[in-house]
């Protein structure tokens, strides 16, 4: 979702003519990026702790993993699909273009990500191809906090590929 809100309205602004605006006002292009992440990040995190809330209360499936490796972790993922949300927005011209994107981005992604088949039996190429997919990394993370409590050196070696796509999308 925050990958879709972010192209769209990166790709609103472009059609209203608005992007023009903000680029003539003293922000640096900087600010206007963390601009455009920290709304998204925080929808994000609160629909991850309530996904999370309840899962655990609600259908009682155990959580045995850390908190703070669970906010670190989705965090760090919300901060690359925005980043490639925002990758996304810099090409379209038009909204209908950004959702086209993001649906050509998200159909394969999720496919790649071990969500229905597991990774090591897809092909090689596609386990390559996977590599460069966050929602891989996330699942992951996902699947070891809830079923066993990960020490942080193996939670961290989902994080850094998470974060290694972020910042390379938010370049």
């Amino acid at each position: 979702m925050v990958m879709l809100i972010t192209a769209l309205s990166v790709a609103r602004e472009r059609e209203l003519g608005t992007i023009d605006q903000l680029l003539v006002t003293p922000l640096r292009s900087v600010e206007i990026i963390v601009g455009k992440v920290l709304p998204g990040l925080a929808v994000g995190l609160g629909e991850a702790f309530l996904i999370q809330a309840v899962t655990t209360h609600a259908f009682h499936v155990p959580f045995l993993g850390s908190l703070g490796l669970f906010t670190l972790g989705f965090a760090v993922f919300l901060t690359s699909a925005i980043g490639i949300g925002l990758a996304i927005s810099v090409i379209a011209l038009t909204q209908q273009q950004a959702i086209l994107g993001v649906f050509t981005f998200l159909a394969p992604a999720i496919i790649l990500s071990g969500f229905a088949t597991p990774i090591a039996n897809m092909p090689e190429w596609c386990q390559i191809l996977s590599l460069g997919n966050p929602i891989r990394y996330m699942m992951e993370l996902i699947r070891s906090l809830y079923l066993r409590d990960p020490v942080p050196s193996v939670a961290l070696r989902l994080i850094w590929p998470m974060a290694a796509i972020g910042l390379g999308t938010l370049w």
